[in-house]
This record gives structure tokens, sequence and C-alpha cells, in this order.
């Protein structure tokens, strides 16, 4: 395991058995968004706060931002065609052959625009269907905290439940 862990992580991932905490932590590994590792955690068990799971995960499992990645080579592009058209207005480059590189570039700029949106929206809506679930999943366990039998039925539940929205990907 990772060291320097804030306890409460600690905790929890000593309470899992090892099949578990070997299949959170890839999880941890393979998934970009911390929400989600927050709510699978929950499935699990984990009751400690937001903050101190994503600061672990940010220290000890980096994650790439592709849409911010996307969003700044959108910036890039929008420069290299400014940049294309000052140079014809300067007589640096001939417009025929800027027209073609223009045309290039612009399409690529969409078709980056088009992909933010998608990944986006996505997101959105793929986080709005999670936090639900995980809404339920809570107020179901509130409801019935003092039978265990039902609790350990909803635990077996929310995990397969769990497993059909990932596979959703």
């Amino acid at each position: 395991m990772v060291k320097d862990i804030p306890p409460e992580i600690q905790t929890f991932l000593t309470a899992l058995d090892s099949g578990s905490r070997e299949a959170f932590v890839a999880y941890v590994e393979n998934t970009y968004s911390i929400y989600e590792i927050w709510l699978y955690a929950g499935i699990l068990g984990y009751d400690g706060g937001f903050t101190a799971l994503e600061k672990w995960i940010r220290k000890h499992y980096p994650k790439l931002n592709r849409r911010e990645l996307m969003l700044a080579e959108i910036v890039k592009l929008e420069a290299d065609i400014d940049f294309l058209r000052q140079q014809v207005q300067a007589d640096i480059v001939k417009p025929d052959s800027a027209a073609t590189r223009i045309a290039h570039l612009s399409k690529e700029l969409r078709g980056h625009v088009v992909e933010v949106e998608r990944m986006t929206k996505g997101a959105d809506r793929r986080g709005l269907v999670m936090s639900g679930a995980d809404k339920v999943m809570r107020e179901l366990k509130s409801i019935f905290k003092g039978n265990d039998d039902v609790i350990k039925a909803l635990d077996l539940a929310y995990e397969s439940v769990w497993q059909l929205l990932v596979d959703e990907r």
C-alpha cells in the first residue's frame, strides 16, 4: 500500500478484504473522476470526508484532465489561425496557401470544440445519474439502519448497481 495515508483512508482500506482493496485501488488508478471514486468508496463503506479522499488521490494517483488539455489545445489552434491570418495581411504568406492551412486548422478546431462539448455533457449526465444513485443508496441505508439483514442485502444490491453504472461507460 501507499505510504503517508491519512488515518481515515487507512482505516477504510484496512477494513476492506484484500480483493475489495485491490479492486478499489485499481479503480482509483484507472478512473479520472474523483467524484466517481468517492461514490465507489462510499459503497464499500467509506464514511470519511470527500476532501481527505480527494487529497489522497491527487497526491498518490494524479489524474490527467483531458478536458483541460483539449481546452488549451483549442486556445492554441485559435492563436495559430489568427497568426496565419496576420501573416497573410502582412504579405508574408500567400492567401491561397494560407486558405488551405486555415481550413485545416478550422476543421481541427471544430473537432476539438465538439469533443469538449461531448466530454462535458457526458460527464455532467453521468455525474447526475451517479449522484442520484448514491443519494438513494445512502437514504435506504439510513432507513434500515437497525436491520443488519436488510443492510447486508442492500450492500450487495449497491455493489451490483454500481457495477452496472461502471459498465455503462
